[in-house]
């Protein structure tokens, strides 16, 4: 399904819809698009209405000729219409990495649109305005390599060690690197520029004002994100970490059984 929102044009997936059952919303990284999640679609049926959403730029969504439009204060404003608008509200909010700093920032923003909040290898920001300054400097340099070669950028961003994993089916694996190829590189690289993490603000000061329930997620072999998520856990009112052996950073695509227990077990705790 497409509609407008806010004069751009965003793609989302109703994939059930069982008045009995609540509302899942999954937000994807960068790079990806709802597609990434098809592997899990049929078990989250069995206990939540699953719904995945293109992000701005990404998959079947418009982007926008200016990288402001890509900003947190943006995107936040989209995606509280088209929740608000078109979903049974209050629901659960799930987004892994890009899509999980995206969802803290909803959930910060509009936390009354949500029962829980579910964030799986996601980060709350750089603190330091040195490091956010080099932070940004390093995603303009990305961006400028998306539109100049997004070829040797897509085989250069698979070859991170955050993304090496022996886990991941290749049936996933080519899924996602279909994905992938198949993004406009001058949207990306606006993402990338209006949202990459030096320019989200940093909103590690705000965790203790999110009054709904939070799981956060990471994998046991990254990390860097094992760092941030025990940072993450002692700001949070109401937040629990859980470890995923044999993981990297794309918990979904490396150990996605794990992940449905661990998605089952809190909104069947928290609705």
């Amino acid at each position: 399904m497409t509609i407008k929102v806010r004069g751009v044009a965003y793609h989302f997936e109703l994939h059930q819809e069982d008045p009995a059952l609540p509302t899942l919303v999954l937000l994807h990284g960068f790079m990806g698009s709802g597609e990434v999640f098809e592997h899990l679609i049929e078990n989250l049926k069995e206990y939540c209405n699953p719904v995945t959403i293109d992000l701005l730029g990404h998959g079947q969504s418009e982007g926008a000729e200016l990288h402001y439009r890509f900003s947190t204060k943006e995107q936040v404003a989209d995606l509280s219409k088209l929740i608000s608008e078109q979903l049974h509200v209050p629901l659960f909010l799930y987004g892994y990495s890009m899509g999980g700093r995206l969802a803290l920032q909803l959930s910060i923003h509009r936390s009354d649109l949500f029962k829980g909040l579910i964030l799986e290898s996601a980060t709350f920001g750089i603190e330091g305005e040195t490091e956010r300054q080099a932070r940004q400097a390093l995603d303009a340099r990305r961006a400028d390599a998306i539109t100049g070669n997004f070829e040797g950028f897509l085989t250069e961003w698979q070859q991170k060690p955050m993304f090496r994993s022996a886990n991941i089916a290749p049936s996933f694996m080519e899924n996602m690197m279909n994905i992938q190829m198949n993004q406009d590189p001058f949207w990306l690289s606006n993402a990338l520029l209006g949202f990459g993490t030096g320019t989200m603000p940093c909103v590690k000061d705000r965790l203790s004002e999110i009054p709904i329930p939070v799981q956060l997620i990471a994998g046991k072999n990254d990390s860097k994100f094992l760092h941030i998520n025990n940072q993450m856990e002692k700001e949070l009112t109401d937040g629990s970490f859980t470890i995923v052996e044999d993981a990297g950073h794309r918990i979904h695509l490396e150990q996605p059984k794990k992940l449905n227990r661990i998605l089952k077990s809190f909104i069947q705790n928290h609705s």
